[in-house]
């Protein structure tokens, strides 16, 4: 059972950046919210700050600021954009100190090294294949976007793991059969239930690209063909579609460059993922089965979160997992140039801490797809040549912010002799005082599928984790339903890459106070104390020079 304590510490990245979190994450390419997204790096190299000779483009900036809004909930705000930039300027000054340390020249950060590179590889093999060939969204295209955002389509659908038996379904329905007679069926139900595989309003952009597409494209009353989304197969009826009474130019224009940063965005990942899958179906891939199955349970036995009481569930490693292997065993083959090339099971180490962990532990075969995938792609790019200055300069800012990570954590790790008057500053500077805590307590369970999961549901859940008025900002996987969901009414969800079933029994919003938190506090702000001695030392000898006149011109126009 999973039980994580309350613990009350700033918000990531949305603080100051002297003592923001590590927000390294893989950069969102796609969304530069006031110019339109081209090809490469920069669609608008304009440099908001130069820091010991690297430029920190507007491009940069907001691909990384509107990445971190969307994993951390955040609000764009000025305070926050300011709080952005001076992080990145910190994470310049940070890399280039990790550079100087034994840890850049460790065997795990050298091979983070060149997965980013074959990463950035295959991204540049797509860019070039695909992207660059895609024209501008017309103003048409983003006027119906931005309609169809303020919409709501009320649903149902039915769900399948299989093609075939989503056809098959679909064939009934086309010939006759009511939809919920088709559901009791798709369902394995008793008899008819009229909520069956009911999801209500759904909004445009909230849903699987796929599958949000589908339902705007039909009539009330309609269903669709089977749809492919990211979960599985579903035909979807479209209930009634509940429109905005009334939708103002200035609303339009005002909500503009972030609806055509969201069009380009589906765009992309809709045709991409057709792009990729006749790529690699082109490529007749044969899989080892027995080698596969094998490999997945040494997977098993190697799982360092099996047992593991802490709560916390560790990635798995390469290097431990290369080291228990024979690297040379084919785990499937590929057609290359005329000839069969293997893909092997030190190849598919080489991916793995890149690869979802979730899918790597429990369904390994797909795992290794999408290992064998980027292997491809990376292979294909080499091939090219397109180890260009787009692929350096990507590569460059991926390593970078990883290198100030990396330096962050360790600068963490020494809490000793802090000053308390240096932490309640902290305290007073980050605002905390004005900040609202919101906690939920809840229970989960995870599933592959969404059947899995309601069958869950009907015999009685075993719950595999558990949370203890746990801060919503740090679970972000589940803070849209524990912060949503009736209290105390199990309920399945569908997230990213799995479902769950979840049970909210409590919910708080209150006060950061230092006089009430003041131990919390200190345990969580302290070892970022070391850090912000650490960044104003490294900025009192550094060259920075920040064009303010840039920033205030980008920054978003005032809410109505």
């Amino acid at each position: 059972m999973r039980r994580v304590a309350a613990v009350f510490v700033l918000a990531v990245c949305l603080c100051a950046a002297v003592l923001a979190g590590g927000c390294s994450g893989e950069e969102q390419r796609d969304a530069s919210g006031t110019t339109p997204a081209g090809p490469g790096p920069d669609a608008d190299p304009r440099v908001l700050a130069v820091v010991e000779g690297e430029a920190v483009t507007v491009s940069w900036f907001e691909q990384t600021y509107i990445d971190l809004l969307v994993r951390s909930g955040g609000n764009d705000t000025a305070q926050n954009r300011w709080a952005h930039l001076d992080y990145l300027i910190d994470s310049i000054l940070l890399a280039d100190a990790f550079e100087r340390t034994e840890a850049a020249e460790s065997d795990d950060f050298q091979q983070f090294v060149r997965r980013v590179e074959r990463e950035e590889l295959g991204s540049r093999f797509f860019e070039t294949g695909l992207i660059d060939t895609m024209s501008a969204p017309t103003e048409e295209q983003i006027r119906q976007a931005f309609r169809r955002s303020r919409e709501k389509a009320v649903v149902r659908h039915l769900f399948f793991t299989s093609p075939v038996e989503a056809e098959a379904s679909w064939k009934r329905l086309e010939a006759g059969t009511p939809f919920p007679e088709e559901a009791r069926r798709v369902y394995g139900l008793a008899e008819i239930d009229s909520m069956a595989g009911y999801l209500g309003a759904i909004g445009y952009y909230s849903m699987d690209d796929a599958f949000a597409e589908a339902a705007w494209e039909l009539s009330p009353g309609s269903w669709s063909r089977p749809v492919r989304t990211r979960f599985g197969w579903h035909i979807i009826l479209l209930d009634q579609l509940v429109t905005s009474p009334l939708l103002t130019e200035s609303q339009y224009q005002m909500a503009r460059p972030g609806i055509s940063s969201q069009y380009r965005l589906r765009r992309r990942r809709l045709e991409g993922d057709t792009f990729v899958r006749r790529f690699m179906e082109a490529r007749g891939v044969e899989v080892n089965a027995a080698a596969i199955t094998a490999l997945s349970g040494l997977i098993q036995e190697l799982d360092p979160a099996a047992g593991d009481p802490s709560g916390v569930t560790p990635a798995l490693e390469s290097e431990t997992l290369a080291a228990e292997i024979d690297e040379n065993v084919v785990l499937a083959t590929y057609e290359w140039e005329g000839d069969r090339a293997a893909f092997t099971a030190g190849e598919y180490a080489f991916w793995l801490e890149s690869l979802p962990q979730r899918e790597a532990r429990e369904r390994t075969a797909a795992s290794v797809g999408r290992a064998l995938r980027n292997e491809v792609l990376a292979r294909a790019a080499a091939e090219q040549g397109l180890r260009d200055a787009e692929w350096e300069t990507e590569v460059r800012r991926r390593v970078l912010l990883e290198s100030a990570t990396r330096m962050r954590r360790g600068l963490r790790t020494d809490i000793s002799n802090i000053d308390t008057l240096l932490i309640r500053q902290a305290y007073e500077r980050l605002g905390l005082a004005d900040r609202t805590l919101r906690t939920a307590t809840f229970q989960a369970a995870t599933f592959a599928s969404r059947q899995e999961a309601e069958k869950a549901l009907e015999r009685g859940v075993t719950w595999t984790e558990s949370y203890i008025d746990e801060r919503l900002e740090d679970i972000p996987e589940w803070n849209p339903w524990a912060w949503t969901l009736p209290l105390g009414q199990p309920t399945v969800v569908g997230r990213t890459e799995d479902w769950a079933v979840i049970r909210v029994s409590n919910r708080n919003a209150k006060p950061v106070s230092w006089e009430r938190h003041r131990d919390e506090l200190t345990r969580e702000l302290a070892p970022r104390v070391r850090e912000f001695e650490a960044v104003r030392a490294l900025r009192k000898d550094a060259t920075i020079r920040v064009d303010t006149t840039l920033f205030l011109e980008i920054l978003p126009p005032p809410p109505p």
